[in-house]
């Protein structure tokens, strides 16, 4: 494909990755090496072997090629930048928590909803004056669905509104969330002692790792978590699938966790996702970037601005100027 891309006459070449195909992943090193540059959904690279991901740190850091990745954690959500602009404007980084997992999040919040929920949209959206908009397809509050249906059921809503794929049993053994902490430990410069397996190992998991399907355990899953939202609730809390980086210690661990009902992860909107930062100068109120990352409009935004920032980095004799309409962004 390199030899496709690349031209004496093109100042800067790019290829774009937006599958999720670990085959293609494997190409992105050569494609860097080439002088080639990469923007990417896949973090199937980053995820890859410790030597793959330090040589790709040797070519940004002999600025070779440009790697851009925002969308690989997040999605849509600007989490890779947000923390590049912490650490490049001096600040130290303690600790990084929320929630990654756009399959979870939706889940867990149809069978366990926080109180208050639709009260809180209902004031969004006779408030803003237009600007909020209660999305239906992805709300408990928007009717049609069942009010607080089994795990199995709402796994079927989260296929169904194409959050996961058909089998998801890669959001439930965590190894969707451990790629994009690798990436994330990889930005933080510690990921030299972490894969993803190990990831997936430091965290309470629904499921083992040798479970092949999901299939396999869907009604023991019902039963579990229907006791375990039972369980939290009686302590006022809800489950919620919550990652955490501790920088100061190394420490990497996601999992099931009850959090009290009124806490940002709980409130958190369905098949939304959110990022706390905690800083030296985000200590008590850490900085949180939160929204829906899933959909093709927040990744093509967020492949767009990946493209526009590389533009603005490399130059050349025709850098182009951004039009900007209601609908969509053009180069001319």
């Amino acid at each position: 494909m390199n030899n496709f891309v690349s031209s004496e006459d093109c100042a800067n070449s790019v290829i774009f990755d937006c599958t999720a195909d670990e085959k293609a992943g494997e190409k992105h090193l050569s494609w860097l090496k080439s002088g080639t540059n990469v923007v990417t959904a896949n973090s199937s690279a980053l995820a890859g072997p410790l030597e793959v991901r330090n040589e790709i740190k040797n070519i940004e850091r002999a600025k070779k090629a440009n790697y851009l990745r925002e969308v690989t954690v997040g999605g849509g959500l600007p989490v890779i930048s947000t923390l590049r602009a912490l650490l490049n404007s001096g600040d130290r980084v303690r600790r990084l928590d929320g929630v990654l997992s756009v399959t979870m999040s939706y889940v867990l919040h149809r069978i366990a909803p926080p109180p208050g929920n639709i009260e809180c949209s209902n004031f969004d959206e006779s408030s803003t004056k237009g600007a909020y908009r209660r999305d239906s397809s992805i709300s408990p509050a928007g009717g049609g669905m069942l009010a607080k249906p089994f795990f199995s059921q709402a796994m079927r809503e989260a296929v169904a509104l194409g959050l996961t794929e058909e089998d998801p049993i890669k959001d439930i053994n965590n190894e969707y969330t451990a790629r994009c902490l690798l990436v994330l430990a990889h930005e933080l410069g510690m990921d030299s002692k972490y894969d993803v397996k190990k990831i997936q190992s430091l965290g309470e998991s629904l499921v083992g790792q040798d479970v092949q399907s999901y299939s396999e355990i869907e009604l023991d899953l019902d039963a579990k978590m229907k006791d375990r939202v039972a369980s939290a609730a009686a302590n006022g809390c809800v489950p919620r699938h919550v990652f955490s980086i501790d920088v100061k210690t190394g420490e990497i661990s996601i999992g099931i966790v009850d959090v009290p009902q009124t806490h940002i992860f709980a409130m958190l909107p369905p098949s939304c996702e959110c990022v706390r930062f905690f800083t030296q100068r985000h200590r008590t109120y850490p900085l949180v970037v939160q929204g829906p990352s899933a959909g093709p409009d927040s990744t093509a935004s967020a492949l767009l601005a990946d493209l526009l920032n590389l533009m603005r980095k490399t130059g050349g004799p025709r850098p182009g100027e951004l039009s900007r309409s209601l609908s969509s962004s053009i180069l001319s």
